[in-house]
């Protein structure tokens, strides 16, 4: 009994200090909790206080009986206001061991204060019943491993999404419950500061936003510490991989990656898609490619005010046309030019067809960036025409050195091939991203593009020598690639039709030019 007090007596004194040093943490606990915010200073110092008391009482053997009725009465309640908030679908952060623990509530959290429970009642009884308490126990703790053992990994289709409480950069604190206020679906994006292919796909977050912000709502969950301006830097042409424009709303910092971690979140960008009611929708997307099909799905999905006519853009896009009729995405076509010229730019659907000096990437060979294994560092060729891509003519405009990379068909001849790269490989995404005109080479550029590891990509490099898919890392896209259907019908909507390049002879599958109108 003597021993199981001083185990006792060692939690909760570790409880109370740790606590104790992270003041903030615990106020902020308190309220995620569902208390007043003017009650969190004066409950954490009672809280603290109470914590103390009990491990000092429990370390002193006159008096451990009387610390181990007080651990009791703390750990019931503590369990009332975990099960109440679990049973409302909120996961608050515990906390409770101060910043050493700030993992979500859940029935795990009932579960191990039951093993204390069991524990401070077999010393508050005097150590009678050691069976029974000791059967309590293991139980208790069995239930404790098995909750946590079904709470690790990935959170998986079908099951409920873990709550949080995080701060955006303005300062004001996002629950789950607040992020589904308006009862459309979510998608919460996992992001990096360490991570150079996050900051390249932020701005495209932000044009996600502004475009289909009445349809899903959209927050971005930033792992790491945060860097000063770093919410304002996400957005800028500062040639590091990101295309320009704006930085996303719901930008929430995640210093500790406990959110992330909760999440399942190994590698990022991720995404995680989330319905109206909670319930978890698809697998966890990795890299920008998928996170756009995941926002195509979201705009599938029921529950906001609308469903979506066409399937979103991607970032990630534009090697080969979709499935999708040329005819439905002409209906979007806008020219913009005096009468009786060829306009310089052409609204398509998502997207835009320019005429401008640009990047073009289609066949490039990449090698992995000095610093940072996040992007690759691609030597694309410089062209003057037409190309397509998701950011505005006015965006993507050549400043001094600095191009944007871009799509067409401008560079291919009778011998390029589209060649399908079907095993699990990594590849360049290279749609929107900054370039440098190469000092040594004003006919090349340098551009840092996204790097990307899965199945079943196309790209117009390797000579259909599919032995390079995994010895070179292409300049590549996936083979569900919406958008280039939209770049076709702009091209010939200004007189200027274009022609894909075929398919590999090998049997590569034929992808990449549907139907025309």
């Amino acid at each position: 009994m003597v021993v199981v007090g001083h185990v006792l007596a060692a939690v909760f004194g570790l409880a109370a200090i740790a606590k104790a040093a992270d003041r903030s943490g615990l106020h902020r606990a308190i309220v995620d909790f569902g208390l007043p915010a003017r009650a969190a200073a004066p409950l954490g110092g009672l809280l603290v206080i109470c914590e103390l008391g009990v491990a000092v009482a429990l370390a002193v053997p006159p008096w451990e009986r009387g610390g181990a009725l007080g651990a009791l009465v703390l750990l019931i309640g503590f369990s009332v206001a975990v099960a109440l908030n679990v049973s409302r679908g909120r996961t608050p952060a515990c906390r409770c061991f101060g910043g050493l623990d700030a993992t979500p509530v859940g029935w795990s959290t009932v579960a191990r204060n039951g093993l204390l429970a069991s524990l401070a009642a077999f010393v508050a009884v005097g150590g009678r019943y050691p069976w029974l308490f000791a059967g309590l126990a293991v139980t208790a703790a069995l239930a404790w491993m098995g909750l946590r053992r079904g709470r690790g990994g990935k959170v998986r289709p079908g099951m409920a999404a873990p709550g949080f409480s995080l701060p955006d950069e303005t300062g004001r604190t996002w629950s789950m419950d607040r992020l589904l206020a308006a009862h459309r679906p979510l998608l919460l994006v996992f992001s990096d500061q360490a991570c150079g292919a996050c900051s390249a796909l932020l701005p495209q977050v932000a044009r996600w936003q502004e475009t289909h912000g009445e349809r899903i709502t959209i927050a971005v969950v930033s792992g790491g510490p945060q860097r000063a301006g770093a919410v304002a830097a996400a957005g800028a042409p500062d040639g590091t991989g990101g295309a320009p424009g704006a930085a996303p709303r719901r930008l929430m910092a995640d210093p500790d990656r406990r959110v992330t971690a909760e999440y399942g979140i190994t590698a990022t960008p991720s995404a995680v898609l989330i319905d109206a009611e909670r319930v978890v929708l698809a697998a966890t997307a990795v890299g920008a490619a998928q996170i756009g099909e995941l926002v195509g799905k979201a705009l599938r999905t029921p529950g906001g005010p609308t469903i979506a006519r066409r399937a979103v853009l991607f970032a990630s896009a534009a090697l080969a046309p979709a499935l999708a009729s040329a005819c439905a995405a002409a209906r979007d076509i806008k020219g913009i030019a005096p009468s009786g010229k060829q306009p310089k730019q052409v609204k398509s659907g998502d997207g835009w067809l320019c005429d401008q000096r640009y990047a073009l990437c289609t066949s490039a060979a990449c090698e992995p960036s000095p610093d940072d294994p996040n992007v690759v560092v691609c030597r694309c060729v410089v062209e003057d025409g037409y190309s397509y891509g998701f950011t505005s003519c006015a965006e993507r405009a050549p400043r001094g050195d600095r191009l944007v990379s871009t799509f067409s068909v401008q560079h291919t001849t009778s011998r390029t091939h589209a060649m399908t790269c079907t095993g699990r490989a990594r590849w360049a995404n290279c749609l929107d991203v900054t370039c440098r005109v190469d000092p040594h080479d004003p006919h090349r550029a340098l551009c840092r593009c996204q790097s990307v590891e899965s199945e079943d990509f196309l790209t117009f490099g390797g000579d259909c020598d599919t032995g390079t898919c995994t010895t070179v890392i292409w300049s590549a896209a996936t083979r569900q690639l919406p958008g280039v259907a939209e770049y076709k019908s702009a091209m010939r909507s200004i007189g200027s039709p274009v022609t894909f390049p075929d398919a590999c002879p090998s049997g590569t599958p034929r992808a990449i030019d549907p139907p025309g109108p």
